[in-house]
């Protein structure tokens, strides 16, 4: 115990000491964390040992490891955790368990999923002293610029102050696990500290955070944005101090309408249940990189680094910390963009731009049975664009399937929107030489995504994996 201790205090002050070394001390830890990691995943995970063969041992740059997806990591789970009693059966079973939840797996670990809307679910498990990193990155640096006058920290530190979060619940997902694992430490804390569903009707929800009323409020930022509408309409009755963004994109606009509604500090935080405390808000609101504890990659779709100030394809992260099973230039879909001037704040910490991708791209067979891939963003524009929309959900059934879900704007006619809608998202297709599609009109109105609890404007949802969809993860995994 007095190891574990002192080990818990060396964490503490190191962070301390980063802060005052600037962007060398950065670099030399973030350098010297990187081949630690490297050499135990090399020595206790038979996955990384073989990954790993022809990288030379005294790797000079990140950019010589290859690249893992979740896809390839899932399908060698027990090859890629470091502890041999930690197999995929054994969490699996776990984790089914409803009793388990917020219990440490095996006495020393926690185990949670992800959500699993873009595909399998990934299983992730975090050591105690990974959580300790996370835990010490939130409070000495996250949570300093969200108390930014005497009226957040006198609330905050208040005795029995109030937190509420709204995400998804009823599976063992991290925010989930990390509350009832709190709450089964401390049970005196389920009276001050509380998990709100993101499925829960929206009156249903508004009435449970008036009984409840929080000083700090978390959430998605559409869940956010969707509670500011309500406190401006004067049903939702709560008056936060602090509200923490997280899970999803938050622009401007909707920081906006959230802090206006409130009239409080709204903060952002970008990160996964891989890379937990991989960034913090700096008093700017800009988004720094914990870079002595995570490096992250922007990457092209090709997986080649992209110049400072450009928006990558997607990103690339390496989790410094977690040793049970680690992450090491792990794939994420995220656009993210490295800014290349110095943050106002003058933190030795990058900051970045980030672009969530909280949709999926979708995949269609076109000539010849090849795979044509189509942006979210790109079909989501055609229905927002079409006259009398006033929201729409399109969702991939199938190869060849696309389901569509509206809502019309008042005084327009559904079948007349209806079938300019469809007539443009046919010629949209037909434009990018998809011409074998059905799409079709759903009876339900759009709705949140029944695992992930957040609203997805475009997504797939099956599971039948074409011929031309397995060559492109075979041709992800090989890059």
């Amino acid at each position: 115990m007095r190891g574990r201790r002192l080990a818990h205090l060396a964490v503490v002050w190191d962070m301390y000491g980063t802060r005052r070394e600037g962007t060398g001390g950065v670099a030399r830890r973030q350098n010297r964390r990187l081949r630690d990691v490297v050499a135990y995943a090399r020595t206790h995970s038979s996955y990384y040992r073989d990954l790993y063969r022809e990288v030379p041992q005294d790797f000079s740059d990140v950019e010589q490891l290859p690249v893992v997806t979740k896809a390839d990591l899932m399908d060698h789970f027990d090859r890629w955790v470091t502890d041999p009693s930690v197999t995929r059966t054994r969490v699996e079973t776990f984790l089914a368990d409803p009793a388990n939840l917020g219990v440490d797996f095996l006495g020393r670990y926690v185990a949670c999923t992800t959500s699993g809307a873009t595909g399998v679910p990934a299983i992730l498990v975090h050591d105690h002293r990974a959580l300790f990193v996370y835990n010490v990155l939130g409070y000495v640096r996250a949570l300093p610029p969200a108390l930014s006058s005497t009226r957040h920290i006198g609330a905050v530190l208040r005795p029995r102050v109030r937190l509420a979060a709204v995400f998804v619940t009823g599976g063992p997902f991290l925010g989930n696990t990390m509350m009832a694992r709190r709450l089964r430490k401390l049970p005196w804390r389920s009276a001050t500290q509380r998990l709100f569903s993101a499925l829960t009707p929206l009156d249903e929800l508004v009435d449970a955070l008036n009984d409840f009323d929080p000083a700090v409020l978390g959430g998605y930022p559409s869940a956010l944005d969707a509670l500011a509408g309500e406190r401006r309409a004067g049903r939702l009755r709560i008056h936060p101090v602090v509200v923490n963004a997280a899970g999803e994109t938050l622009t401007p606009p909707v920081r906006q309408r959230i802090s206006a509604a409130f009239d409080c500090h709204v903060t952002n935080y970008y990160g996964s249940s891989e890379a937990i405390g991989l960034t913090y808000e700096c008093g700017a609101q800009n988004l720094h990189v914990n870079s002595d504890w995570h490096i992250l990659e922007p990457v092209d779709e090709d997986n080649r680094p992209v110049a400072a100030g450009q928006l990558s394809d997607g990103v690339l992260v390496t989790n410094l910390a977690n040793r049970i099973q680690p992450i090491i230039r792990y794939q994420m879909g995220d656009r993210v963009a490295i800014q290349p001037e110095s943050c106002p704040c003058g933190s030795a910490f990058p900051w970045i731009r980030v672009v969530g991708r909280t949709d999926d791209v979708l995949t269609f067979a076109g000539a010849q049975g090849r795979g044509i891939r189509i942006l979210p963003l790109a079909i989501a524009s055609v229905a927002e664009e079409t006259p009398g929309v006033a929201i729409c959900q399109l969702i991939q059934r199938g190869p060849s399937e696309l389901h569509v879900r509206l809502g019309v704007r008042p005084g327009s006619s559904e079948p007349v929107v209806w079938a300019e809608l469809h007539r443009r998202l046919q010629g949209f297709l037909a434009d990018h030489a998809i011409m074998t599609v059905r799409i079709t009109k759903s009876d339900d109105a759009p709705a949140l995504h029944p695992r992930s609890g957040k609203f997805r404007q475009v997504y797939r949802d099956f599971t039948d994996v074409t011929q031309h969809e397995r060559e492109y993860d075979s041709a992800a995994r090989r890059r």
